[in-house]
Parts: structure tokens; sequence; C-alpha cells
């Protein structure tokens, strides 16, 4: 059975206007962690371009967003695949918990088995994923 998908914009409408067909705006990680993590958008965008400031690196990068992770419980698990040793699809991942997905250069949240995001990427293949190890 194939994951359903919910068009969840993290909170950001609540700060930012985004007129564009396409959703370009680059916000993915900043979506993701505010979606699973349950924060608010303007908050962790704050936070992840306060951590990116003080080691140097763009608030999407590995360095910066495992840390803030990391320090909220959230652990990055193994790539997942097949039996046939290939990736798994984003929208037939065997879910049993809430997870944040990272595939090729795109970050999602999954939310009991739903995927939010702005646009739907069930077809990607998911690279890394974290869990909640609090839960």
């Amino acid at each position: 059975m194939k994951n359903q998908f919910k068009i969840n914009d993290g909170g950001r409408s609540k700060y930012h206007e985004c007129k564009r067909k396409m959703d370009t705006t680059g916000d993915c990680v900043i979506r993701a962690i505010a979606i699973a993590l349950k924060l608010d958008y303007l908050e962790t965008k704050k936070e992840l371009f306060a951590i990116a400031i003080e080691n140097g690196f763009m608030p999407d990068s590995t360095q910066t967003y495992e840390p803030f992770l990391n320090k909220n419980g959230w652990v990055k698990q193994k790539t997942m695949k097949t039996l046939k040793g290939k990736k798994f699809q984003l929208g037939m991942l065997p879910i049993d918990c809430d997870m944040i997905v990272y595939t090729t250069n795109h970050m999602v949240a999954v939310i009991d088995g739903v995927i939010n995001d702005t646009w739907d990427c069930r077809e990607w293949c998911a690279n890394s994923y974290f869990i909640n190890t609090n839960n």
C-alpha cells in the first residue's frame, strides 16, 4: 500500500508568501524539521541559521541539521533497502514511526505514515532517515 500524501508547508505561509506554482523556495530542511518536531517554522529557521552562522555551513547542510536533530533526540539511520538491495521509494516505506527522510537533495517529514510536504515526492528514493529516539 502506498503511503498517503498531505500538502504541508510546515507553517511557512504564516510568515512568508509563496506565489510560485512549483515550490522552489529551498526550505525543505526547515519545513521537514518544523513538521516532524512540531516546532514553529520561523523559530526552527532561526535556530538552524544560528547554528549555520556558528559552524560556517549552510542551514540545509548535514553539518548543521544533524547536530540540531541529534540535540532534539532524532538519530540518523542507515539507508533502507529492499531484499534485492534496491532503495525504497519514499511512497513505499515500511513506516511504523514518525521520521524525517532524506532523498537526493530533498528532505521530507513522514508523520503517522503520511508524507507531509509542499509537493508529492513519493516516487523519490530514500537515502537515509532520522527517527526520534525519545519516543
